[in-house]
């Protein structure tokens, strides 16, 4: 008995990336209500394409957030590993904060996406990863003892929630809300 290994067409590949990016930036535009029409006419494709390389509306909001989840990740584990760790995780907070201003899909797609055990996954990995980094800044006394992965983002994300529906547009006043953050748990 021979084991059948299937292979993606270099197409459908490619087809997959334009569905994902043109989602990342309608979904940041317009919010999660926006349809899998402006998504595959944004990639320049059919709905029935954008229906291939996801299945539902749901698979692909997953998709798209847990491409935004393993971002932010790899800036955690960056900065874990940056020279200046306290400098990486003032960089870090701001960085949300950039992404949080610009996109209406960050924060509302973090809380909205639907569960599935490869997003509870990445959030996991995402949240060891922050925790990584508070415990460098624990041992070299630059943040709280106290002081958890969960707590920053539920600061963080409390305040860039609030200001996401207060529609605030000014990336100096998301700024200041990271560095309050970064204030907050400072030691």
């Amino acid at each position: 008995m021979s084991t059948v290994i299937r292979t993606r067409r270099a197409d459908a590949v490619r087809n997959a990336q334009k569905v994902l990016e043109a989602a990342r930036e309608v979904f940041a535009e317009r919010g999660l209500e926006a349809g899998v029409d402006q998504v595959a006419a944004r990639a320049g494709v059919g709905k029935a394409t954008v229906y291939r390389c996801y299945a539902t509306k749901e698979d692909l909001i997953t998709a798209v957030v847990g491409a935004r989840v393993d971002w932010f990740t790899a800036l955690a584990r960056d900065a874990v590993a940056s020279a200046d760790p306290w400098a990486a995780y003032v960089s870090l907070l701001d960085q949300g904060a950039e992404s949080g201003c610009s996109s209406a899909l960050l924060h509302a797609g973090l809380a909205a996406a639907p569960s599935s055990a490869e997003l509870e996954h990445k959030r996991a990995l995402c949240r060891s990863a922050l925790q990584d980094l508070l415990d460098v800044l624990k041992a070299r006394g630059r943040v709280r003892a106290d002081i958890t992965a969960r707590e920053v983002t539920v600061l963080l994300c409390g305040a860039f929630r609030t200001l996401r529906e207060e529609g605030v547009q000014d990336l100096a006043e998301w700024r200041r809300y990271a560095d309050l953050v970064a204030a907050a748990t400072r030691v």
